[in-house]
């Protein structure tokens, strides 16, 4: 019963992938990724509670809490507070036009369903879709990277390839010890950070977020 709440949430995750492509604004960016997070805080908090009832293990629910707090509400105050302070301008924000751009993902998400279901040493139904649908996630946040102009893009690309990863993880795996899983976070913060402070430096250089800037510095 709990792993077709799991699937539904899985699904769901993918979707937000989508949704993020096809948006156009840094804001909605923001706001994607925060949608995904909560989702798979979701995925944690049920995963957490199966094992309190099962084992007693408090971990996972632990994680689900973190989830919240870092992903949820932390990292997306950092972009906000990010995107008010560099002079952002209201342009193209990527080199393909949406629809191209979701038929690259419909594609993707077909790379991964034959990549995955071709493993023949996966023999779990739903760990296999858990896999497909995490490692679309990851292809998509790795599309969307590239396909952005804004330096925020690339931070939000980076942190939905994060979610796709902790999705597989956490799932196929049925939790990730404790200590990882903080591992993980505190991995993320750092990055997040250092690339806030990229985004900074890009702007004060160039007066623009836009990374085709960076051409400039050919010589």
């Amino acid at each position: 019963m709990i792993e077709n709440y799991l699937h539904l949430l899985s699904i769901t995750i993918l979707i937000t992938a989508f949704m993020l492509v096809a948006n156009k604004r840094v804001n909605e960016y923001i706001k994607t990724f925060q949608l995904q997070s909560l989702l798979l805080a979701i995925i944690a908090g049920i995963l957490g509670v199966h094992h309190v009832s099962q084992t007693g293990d408090w971990e996972i629910l632990l994680v689900a809490v973190i989830t919240v707090a870092v992903k949820v509400v932390y990292i997306p105050y950092l972009l906000r507070t990010t995107v008010r302070k560099v002079e952002y301008k209201v342009e193209k924000d990527f080199f393909w036009n949406i629809p191209i751009s979701i038929l690259i993902c419909c594609g993707l998400v077909l790379l991964s369903y034959f990549t995955i279901t071709n493993i023949e040493d996966i023999s779990d139904r739903f760990v296999k879709i858990f896999l497909i649908n995490s490692t679309a996630v990851v292809l998509i946040g790795l599309f969307f990277m590239i396909s952005r102009k804004k330096a925020i893009g690339q931070i939000i690309g980076f942190l939905v390839i994060e979610n796709g990863l902790f999705t597989a993880a956490i799932l196929s795996t049925n939790g990730m010890p404790m200590i990882v899983e903080l591992g993980i976070f505190f991995d993320l913060l750092t990055a997040v950070l250092i690339m806030g402070i990229l985004v900074f430096r890009i702007n004060e250089s160039f007066e623009s977020i836009d990374i085709d800037k960076l051409k400039n510095l050919r010589g």
